[in-house]
């Protein structure tokens, strides 16, 4: 699938670290002029009470040191919805429900194009050696893909960050791949699949916490054509 430039990035993207796609020092800066929304996904031992569900939050709780696994075609009903994140396609953005450390996981709304209108970066902050591994899963909800009605088929591209220390950390991360596509020969064959690119699939992220208490950080870039 074609990507995107970001909007007048080129000059804050010139710090890199690693294989390229995290961004440190002047790049940070270049993000914060840019990003039309940012959100926190925090993790707490404890979860919070609350409905976390009032119109202005930019946060979403979920559970420190939750792990799952969810194999292809397994039953949305037969999955804990913990640190689940559910997607839903909207002209903005907005977090309908921010605790995902309850039964019923989170709820939040992006546009319905942010595929391909939208980078979206995510750094962690706070406790070093947390870690975060994340997959985007879509739901069948009629059965048209698998046969199997609210059947489940996660990306094989996960997002893996672990908070470090050093020279030029806490750094952000490209992670529009692997956050807002999928990858799955089931629903995609050989190539990749554009969140709400379907009508007939649902979204959501699954969003595990294997190490410590990890604080995600995701800023929203707006992309313009090349």
């Amino acid at each position: 699938m074609k990507r995107f430039a970001a909007t007048q990035l080129v000059i804050g993207l010139v710090v890199l670290m690693g294989c390229g796609n995290a961004v440190a020092g002047s790049g940070v800066g270049s993000l914060a002029k840019n990003k039309a929304y940012s959100v926190q996904v925090i993790a707490h031992d404890t979860c919070p009470a609350g409905s976390f569900d009032d119109t202005s939050r930019r946060t979403i709780a979920v559970k420190a040191g939750f792990v799952d696994s969810i194999p292809d075609l397994t039953e949305l009903k037969n999955i804990s919805k913990t640190n689940k994140i559910f997607l839903a396609p909207g002209t903005n953005f907005s977090v309908l429900d921010g605790n995902a450390c309850d039964a019923d996981g989170a709820r939040m709304i992006l546009p319905s194009d942010v595929s391909t209108t939208y980078e979206v970066y995510v750094r962690l902050v706070g406790q070093p050696g947390s870690k975060i591994d994340v997959s985007t899963c879509a739901v069948d909800t009629t059965g048209v893909v698998t046969g199997t009605q609210n059947a489940v088929l996660c990306s094989t591209n996960h997002l893996v960050k672990m908070r470090v220390t050093g020279k030029g950390e806490p750094s952000f991360q490209n992670a529009t791949s692997e956050l807002l596509t999928i990858t799955n020969s089931t629903l995609c064959g050989t190539g990749t699949c554009s969140i709400f690119a379907a009508v007939y699939l649902d979204y959501f992220w699954d969003w595990n916490t294997p190490l410590g208490r990890p604080h995600a950080q995701l800023w929203f870039v707006p992309v313009v054509a090349e």
